[in-house]
Order: C-alpha cells, then structure tokens, then sequence
C-alpha cells in the first residue's frame, strides 16, 4: 500500500514509524520544514508517552536525550504551594528540536521516505471524491491511504465545527535560580484561569518558561507573561540570560470527538484536535493515534476501506472521549472558587495525593 504522511510531528512521525515495522507499504513522510526544527511547547512527556516510546522500540534511543522529572512544584491559585514527588524518572523532558526529528529519522532508517520542505496545499481526488494522494502545486505524490498530520492549523481539516483554541506563548532561560533538580513547576495564576503558568527545565542549566491563557484577551500577550512571570519567579531572574526568543502558537482542543476519517484519508494528532483542554498536553494524544491509526490500517488495510474508516473513527473515540471529558472536567474545576480552597490545603497529605492524582490522570 502507497501511504502519505502529511506532517512530521509526533503524530505523523509516529504513525510512520510503527507503518515501516509492518514491512508491506510504500510510506513517505512529508513536512514543509527541515529537521530539526524549533517547535512551540513544553516538551514534557508523561509516562504514557514514556510507554509509547518502549512500545514503538525507541525508548533507548530517547532516553540519553531526556531531563528525567520525578516530581512537581505546584502553585494553586491562593499562592500556597507545594513539592509532589513521584517516580523517579516518571517522566521526561526532551526539547521537541530533538524529539521530533529523532522519531522521523527513525521512521526513515526503517525504510520510510522522508521528505523535507514539502509544503503540502492540496489533497488530490479522484472523479468519486476519494483521496487518492497530495500535492505541494508542482508535484503530486499519489497515495492509496493519506494520514493527515498537519497540526492545529490544519489546511486540511475535514471537522467544520468552530475551533476551541488555547494561546501559548513561551521562551527559554540559563540561570534561573532556585530550580528544583528533577522537578517542574506549575503555577495555576487566577490571571490565565483555568490555566496555567510553568517552568519545566530541559538540561541543569536551561529550561523553557511558558503560559496558556485565552486567545481573546485583549491585553499583548507579553504583557501577560511578564505579570505571571513576575508573580512566580520575580528574584529568581536576575541572573538568568534569555537564551531564546519568545514563540507562541494556539493549541486546538475539542469536547468530543469529530470528524476524523474520510474515504482515503485519516486525521491523526492536533489535525483530528486530540489535545487535553486541562492541561494542554497534545505529545501522547499524538502518538496514541498514530499508533491507533497503524494498527488498524494492519488489520483492514485498503481493500476494507469502509470498515477502516469507521474502525478507526470508533477506536478514536474509545481511546479518548473519557479523557477528554475528566479534561474537561478538570478545567471547569479549575476555574472555580472550590479549586482555590483545596489549593490552599496542598500541604495537607491527602490534598497533596489527591492532586498528585488528578495531574497524573488529567
């Protein structure tokens, strides 16, 4: 089977990795950039990514590359805060520079063509409307299957429903002082409710600093990060050398599950809108469907295309409705004066597990 993968993020290089392990498909993988490339985002990764890395065989690989988390410090809205410790090297943080390329290139060793600086603008059809392949205005590469992978601002979005957005914005600091080793930080400021502010370190030295808040607030969103940044950091900055300019970029989310398969094609990662509205996390909701997406297209292949379409589209929404909605769910939570009191409990040990809890699950 022909396969095009638009998009080399951890949706689509996912996706293509664990396709060129089944050995019968022609696989090219395509994104307008060149890798490594700088990407806008945290760069944490959960156990459940952790567990997607061991699954696809790269967990060796990633793990040279990580800063290993074993805990978080977490500010509430009342400004009580506290130390959660859990598993040691529970979760990492590898830059997604790193990341990202580091799974494409896997992909590539294992036979996948990758081709960089395809700026893909049309999916082609055939007379019956079936996707059949893509095209950049003066190539066209014809598919059997296409997975379209191509993030939050996704040209090639099938689901008509208004998108629900969240705005980041971030940058990356040395010598900040007073950075716990092995632990995160997570300030939920009443500012950016029912988000957050964090700092998560990427080496000993350097780490990125970053907020979410909404897309429609009016004040410049620098604005707003200088206020967060001040609150939570303040002293601890005045040795500390930006080493990297401001990036920001939206994150799109959804309550429920959309429009994600259509005769030829399958929407993978932030292009189907699988990210977590609680905690803007999108990396293993990423991977998961482009391990869903590789599996399923195993089984069916394309002589089944009609049960692969609806095989995945229910395999979707099994694999993350009841997150999304405990996301949901969390958010409204978040962003009430009930949070604010169980917040200002945190350095009561129930408090502190429950919490504990909440931010593995959510």
């Amino acid at each position: 089977m022909r396969i095009a993968i638009v998009g080399a993020g951890p949706a689509g290089a996912t996706a293509a990795l664990a396709l060129s392990r089944q050995g019968t498909h022609e696989i090219v993988l395509l994104d307008r950039d060149s890798f490594p490339r700088v990407k806008t985002c945290g760069s944490a990764l959960s156990p459940r990514c952790i567990s997607l890395c061991h699954t696809l065989g790269i967990e060796t690989t990633m793990a040279p590359l990580a800063y290993p988390v074993s805990g978080l410090r977490f500010t509430g809205p009342s400004g009580r805060q506290a130390t959660l410790t859990g598993k040691a090297g529970g979760a990492w943080i590898i830059p997604r520079a790193r990341f990202d390329a580091e799974i494409a290139f896997a992909a590539e060793r294992f036979g996948v063509r990758f081709e960089q600086g395809f700026k893909a603008t049309t999916l082609v059809r055939d007379p019956r409307g079936r996707v059949a392949g893509v095209s950049d205005g003066q190539r066209t590469l014809e598919a059997d299957l296409t997975l379209v992978a191509d993030g939050a601002h996704s040209r090639f979005s099938s689901d008509l429903r208004k998108k629900r957005q969240i705005a980041t914005l971030m940058g990356w600091w040395e010598g900040v002082e007073g950075v716990l080793p092995g632990h995160m930080e997570m300030w939920f400021d009443r500012r950016v409710a029912p988000w957050y502010g964090w700092l998560f370190p990427e080496t000993t030295e350097r780490v990125n600093i970053g907020i979410y808040y909404r897309p429609e607030d009016p004040v410049p969103p620098k604005d707003i990060f200088g206020e967060i940044v001040d609150r939570h950091l303040g002293r601890r900055l005045r040795k500390a050398t930006q080493v990297q300019k401001y990036r920001g970029a939206p994150i799109v989310y959804t309550e429920e599950i959309g429009e994600v398969a259509a005769p030829g094609a399958l929407w993978i990662g932030e292009a189907a809108r699988l990210t977590n509205a609680a905690t803007g996390e999108g990396i293993f909701y990423a991977m998961k469907s482009g391990v869903i997406a590789a599996e399923l297209i195993a089984r069916h292949g394309i002589t089944d295309g009609d049960r692969l379409l609806t095989a995945y589209r229910t395999a979707i929404q099994r694999a993350f409705t009841a997150r999304f909605l405990l996301a949901l769910g969390f958010m409204r939570f978040a962003n009430t004066p009930a949070f604010s009191l169980l917040t200002s409990l945190v350095a009561v040990p129930p408090v502190q597990k429950t919490l504990t809890w909440a931010l593995e699950h959510v």
